[in-house]
């Protein structure tokens, strides 16, 4: 290494203890950096030629990291610390500078970052805890340029911070909590853009950090809501007329156009997040009527009318019924399954004659070839009907596995 002229401001605020910022924000940076990206764009620096391929610990170049208890701290290495491998760092000859640096003309010491949002001490976190600069600052090693990407997002920090390892309540860290705002709602559509974060990233839990089911009815109400006449309720389309001429009010969609179908697969596992937006006993009891003998029975679907859903017989194909299921299996177990709600399926599907292939078949032939989910996911719609037993040998798993 010695023979070239590195960074002599290393841009490690993203990496290796440089600046442990605990961003506010899901997957980006704090806003109070005096803009941190123009600034690190005047070094060139590669983190990966330092750690990987030179095999520099972070403390050679990061040493006031382990004694830093506050987050306006600027953490970056001087001159001698480089010069320590690059002894070209003090030549006097100004085109040995420009290996590190862009623009020489225009030299000047970096910004101390205004840090009055966050309470943070490296001290705490490296010396005390003994944490790695990795654990905050994942792939910095691989780094070839200055970049916010290694900055800690939020999820890093609850990785700890989960009310069990250590506190989570956002005072702790955020001294002024009512001025803290994420990146992505600075975005000037963000009040439609929210939907797409949260169904393709699944953070709602995030959003419960902050926000309130009360704050979420101010657009999510369901006196909003115009609905159609029949059996199933859908909401109008924004752009369709009303009778009167005049565009109907409607409700801001959460949920998928068919959700009415799978709605029960999430009430089982996340009850407590239905229960955020809708009363039981008003919004369930709408369609769920109480005076059905299975209590908050389900609609009946117009499909399940048909007179030809159900077929009996070796042969028989099923029926309508059995068409439906092989293309959803899921809104067929969203009403029936093993668990006492409604095992009307086990009336027919049930094995009574093993290994004669007389009974009704509820999967294709040779699907027990097929790739499931059964052994990632304990949530699977197959535990539906089948008994999870996580033992080789037994039950379910002995379809495959074997008897022991």
């Amino acid at each position: 290494m010695r023979g070239r002229t590195f960074p002599i401001l290393l841009l490690s605020l993203a990496g290796a203890l440089g600046g442990l910022t605990l961003a506010w924000a899901w997957g980006g940076p704090s806003s109070s950096w005096d803009d941190p990206v123009e600034q690190w764009g005047k070094i060139k620096f590669s983190h990966k030629k330092h750690v990987e391929e030179a095999g520099a610990e972070c403390s050679a170049c990061h040493a006031a990291a382990t004694t830093s208890e506050k987050a306006a701290d600027l953490l970056f290495p001087k001159h001698a610390e480089c010069g320590a491998c690059h002894a070209e760092v003090e030549s006097e000859n100004t085109e040995d500078c420009k290996f590190c640096h862009t623009d020489i003309d225009n030299l000047e010491a970096y910004a101390a970052p205004q840090r009055l949002d966050l309470v943070f001490s490296h001290q705490q976190h490296v010396t005390g805890q003994k944490l790695e600069c990795a654990a905050c600052h994942a792939g910095i090693e691989k780094s070839e340029k200055p970049s916010v990407a290694y900055l800690p997002a939020m999820a890093s920090c609850y990785s700890c911070h989960n009310d069990v390892t250590a506190s989570n309540a956002c005072e702790s860290c955020h001294p002024r909590v009512e001025t803290m705002l994420p990146l992505t709602h600075r975005a000037p559509d963000w009040a439609k853009q929210h939907k797409r974060l949260i169904r393709a990233d699944h953070t709602s839990s995030d959003c419960a950090v902050c926000h309130t089911d009360n704050f979420c009815q101010t657009c999510h109400a369901e006196a909003t809501l115009q609905l159609t006449r029949g059996d199933l309720r859908r909401s109008l389309a924004e752009n369709r007329p009303a009778p009167s001429g005049k565009n109907p009010q409607v409700k801001q969609n959460v949920h998928e156009l068919n959700y009415l179908f799978v709605h029960s697969l999430d009430l089982r596992a996340k009850q407590s997040d239905c229960y955020s937006c809708h009363n039981q006993q008003t919004f369930c009891a709408d369609c769920h009527s109480r005076n059905q003998d299975a209590g908050f029975a389900a609609p009946f679907p117009l499909s399940h009318r048909s007179p030809d859903f159900a077929r009996i017989g070796v042969g028989s194909g099923g029926g309508q019924h059995a068409t439906l299921a092989r293309r959803d299996i899921e809104s067929c177990a969203a009403c029936h399954d093993l668990e006492g709600r409604d095992p009307v399926c086990l009336t027919c599907h049930v094995d009574r004659t093993p290994g004669r292939g007389n009974d009704p078949k509820t999967h294709p032939a040779n699907f027990r070839n097929e790739n499931g989910e059964w052994h990632s996911n304990a949530g699977s719609t197959c535990y539906n009907c089948h008994t999870n037993t996580q033992k080789a040998g037994i039950g379910f798993c002995g379809y495959c596995h074997g008897m022991k």
